[in-house]
């Protein structure tokens, strides 16, 4: 069982021993992501990310941050979400101290000096230049555009060019110091460590953390129609598409029946989608659907790369899968995906940073944090005519929205595809 702890700062502490295992994972959660950001700072929570990384006064150079893990066999990285940045780090037990003292150094610490930043700035550039070279990425970019339209959740995490060439030193730290706040920060650590060593040691780098500001809010998505249909034309070999329908948000109980639905749909080789799409019909290597949850909104989408000459036909036959998933449901499929729900996250939380990651991203999303068990039990309690009333209310063809990334000759026939019957 975890165990949580809360700082008189309101930072939250939580904790998972793994008495077997020797190593230890450490993931410091902001409650900060793209959605927080206006237009014009656009891709600023994912530049602070990366110019922590940059230095400190205790470790000058971004080498001296990356040698002090890593030359002691560990690994540190870093992430931006829509809702959430987090920074993490795992090594031995024997060199827990270290690195939780990396991590806190970089979060309270950086320098944020000017030449660092305009280095970081060209990273930055070059990974959005990288996304955009990537036709499946940039798919995935677009189909968000027609999701969550003239929306802080429909742009790229990373920004665009011009907003990151124009963000100031100035801007970062602003935005940091009404976003890196104790409250809105979780820490949670599982491993070979204690709960009450994981409190002395983070209330001796975090404890004099004060809070300087409100803690942030985000603008809720509000569903408004609008283009359903974002095309970008690329002489490319194939095509990429996704096809998306607006879902659940992860504060909806009936989240777990639309995981279900999405394991039956497109996750692993015995999917529906994989079965029919690249077995039967031989349209596509690879093929899955994936959902997303977010704070009051979220999606069920379905990606693939196919031949030009086979775009209609693949699109087609994924529509005629996802609107089969009302009427054709058995109980034989809704206990494979049970089992293979509830196998994939024992298998997860064998590892310290999935375990780390469970508690803290919870915590800081939901501010309640459910036991596996708790969640097998809700994974278990899914009837069949759950799904089935789920996926009729989901499933609805006026709802689809499709981006796609190729040599698309007539926009006008996939246009018909995804109208209202």
């Amino acid at each position: 069982m975890f165990q949580k702890t809360v700082l008189p700062s309101g930072l939250r502490l939580l904790t998972q021993e793994m008495p077997n295992t020797r190593s230890a994972c450490i993931c410091i959660f902001v409650g900060t992501g793209s959605r927080y950001e206006t237009d014009k700072q656009a891709g600023i929570s994912h530049f602070i990310e990366h110019v922590l990384f940059r230095g400190t006064e205790k470790r000058p150079t971004s080498r001296d941050i990356s040698e002090s893990v890593e030359g002691v066999g560990g690994i540190l990285n870093g992430g931006t979400d829509r809702e959430t940045t987090v920074y993490w780090a795992k090594a031995s037990c024997d060199h827990f101290a270290s690195t939780l003292d990396t991590l806190c150094d970089i979060l309270l610490h950086s320098r944020f000096d000017d030449g660092d930043i305009e280095k970081e700035r060209q990273v930055i550039v070059e990974e959005i230049h990288m996304s955009e070279d990537q036709p499946d990425q940039k798919a995935c970019q677009l189909v968000d555009t027609v999701l969550w339209p003239n929306h802080p959740l429909g742009r790229d995490i990373a920004g665009t060019e011009a907003t990151v060439n124009a963000v100031s030193r100035v801007d970062l730290l602003d935005y940091m110091g009404r976003h890196y706040l104790p409250g809105n920060t979780v820490v949670a650590i599982a491993g070979g460590v204690s709960h009450q060593d994981v409190i002395a040691a983070v209330d001796d780098k975090l404890g004099a953390w004060q809070p300087v500001a409100a803690a942030p809010v985000f603008t809720p998505f509000v569903s408004a129609n609008g283009r359903r249909l974002v095309v970008e034309k690329r002489d490319i070999e194939q095509d990429h598409f996704l096809l998306a329908l607006p879902a659940l948000s992860i504060a909806d109980p009936r989240r777990y029946v639309e995981s279900l639905l999405n394991v039956i749909l497109g996750e692993g080789m015995s999917s529906r989608l994989f079965t029919e799409i690249r077995d039967r019909m031989g349209l596509a290597y690879a093929i899955h659907s994936y959902t997303d949850f977010l704070q009051d909104t979220g999606a069920l989408t379905v990606a693939a790369s196919v031949d030009p000459s086979n775009l209609r036909k693949a699109v087609s036959a994924v529509i005629r899968e996802l609107d089969l998933l009302k009427t054709t449901l058995t109980p034989h499929e809704l206990s494979k995906a049970k089992e293979l729900s509830k196998g994939r996250l024992a298998l997860r939380l064998e590892d310290s940073r999935h375990v780390a990651s469970w508690l803290g991203g919870q915590e800081i999303l939901t501010g309640e944090v459910l036991t596996p068990e708790d969640v097998i039990r809700k994974i278990d309690a899914v009837t069949l005519d759950d799904l089935r009333n789920l996926a009729g209310d989901l499933i609805q063809t006026e709802k689809l929205r499709l981006s796609v990334v190729g040599p698309v000759v007539d926009e006008q026939p996939l246009k018909d595809m995804i109208a209202a019957a």
